[in-house]
């Protein structure tokens, strides 16, 4: 088969959409070799985390000439569907949300991650919010094939976007190999000066990743584990660094940001344990991260996190402070509990391996080529 792919935020977005389509598209060309993809970008820059533009099979497109002068959102918008349909592309898919407003000719597929500009709006500017939903609406009244990488976000299509469920199949994603590899979590204890104990969080620093609350829970932790929060900070950073100064927590918070992509690995293996309080996810890919590495996860009992930590994570309600600080305390004291939880974590891993996850998506694009 001949795919193409709406990769522009594979080359250009180095975060969960990003990883998501690089994964995706590495993936599908090393195991499924007996296809072709195109991958349409507006512009394309080299870099070392775009690993499938070696694959032979994998072939980059981007605007000629008079059109790469335009705004590239014009071009994914209108101008590449004149591109794909005079390819011989027999499969298009949209990895983030989107497809172009043209009509193509051949059958469509579109990943949708979440909707939670629609369930969330006070945390979207309102043209975010109306643009958002009109190229979601689009997407999924034309696409032949919807999927969603988890249950929640299906759920959440046929409720807030009107989406059939007959088209909806649910495809969870996978985390990078290197999640998978032996860390060596010493050099990096010393590269970021990381405490000794420490629990760790991964995300933007906003009000729906709840970090707050677990700054709250170092009152009912050991003092000697520390709290490292890695994610880029909006306004709602001002809430917790005022309560962290006015609760003399200073000196047991540790904030990191711009981290490259490779070190990851190493700072989960360093972690006590990982906790994730967020209060809604469409996925939440931090918590397969720290499962394929082996660090022990307590993460919110509601919306998407449930399904990827199954029984190899412990659960809290994100809004009870002691129902967090006990299942914490749990992974930081107990070892029958996290012997437990490690018997399950092999199977729970595979549901996301890189080879299911290739070959779920494969056949799908197999069902909508019939």
């Amino acid at each position: 088969m001949n795919i193409g792919f709406d990769a522009k935020r594979a080359f250009h977005n180095f975060s969960g959409l990003g990883n998501y389509s690089r994964l995706l598209i590495q993936s599908l060309s090393e195991l499924h070799k007996e296809n072709q993809y195109y991958l349409y970008t507006p512009k394309y820059k080299p870099h070392t985390l775009h690993r499938f533009v070696n694959q032979d099979n994998c072939k980059i497109v981007i605007p000629n000439n008079i059109v790469s002068l335009l705004p590239s959102t014009f071009w994914r918008s209108y101008f590449m569907a004149n591109d794909i349909n005079s390819q011989n592309i027999e499969i298009f898919h949209g990895l983030s949300g989107e497809l172009p407003f043209p009509t193509l000719k051949m059958p469509k597929v579109v990943t949708i991650h979440d909707v939670i500009f629609m369930r969330y709006p006070k945390y979207y500017s309102a043209y975010d919010r109306k643009m958002y939903e009109k190229k979601f609406h689009q997407a999924c009244k034309i696409a032949d094939k919807i999927i969603t990488v988890s249950k929640q976000t299906a759920d959440d299509c046929i409720h807030f976007l009107g989406a059939d469920s007959q088209k909806i199949e649910i495809g969870y994603q996978s985390c990078d190999p290197m999640f998978f590899l032996p860390a060596n979590e010493n050099d990096i204890r010393k590269v970021y000066d990381l405490p000794e104990k420490f629990i760790l969080n991964v995300g933007t620093i906003e009000a729906r990743k709840n970090l707050l609350n677990l700054v709250k829970v170092l009152k009912f932790i050991d003092d000697d584990i520390s709290l490292v929060a890695i994610g880029r900070k909006t306004p709602y950073f001002i809430q917790v660094e005022k309560y962290i100064k006015e609760n003399h927590l200073s000196h047991r918070v540790k904030f990191m940001h711009n981290i490259p992509f490779h070190d990851f690995p190493e700072i989960y293996s360093a972690a006590s344990v990982f906790v994730y309080p967020s209060v809604f996810e469409g996925f939440g890919i931090p918590v397969l991260e720290a499962l394929a590495v082996g660090t022990p996860v307590a993460t919110s009992n509601i919306s998407s996190m449930p399904e990827v930590g199954g029984d190899a994570a412990l659960y809290f309600d994100p809004l009870n402070i002691d129902n967090m600080a006990t299942q914490i305390n749990l992974l930081l004291h107990d070892n029958d509990t996290i012997a437990a939880l490690n018997e399950n974590r092999r199977k729970q891993l595979e549901k996301f391996s890189i080879e299911s996850i290739a070959e779920n998506v494969n056949n799908i694009y197999k069902t909508v080529r019939l």
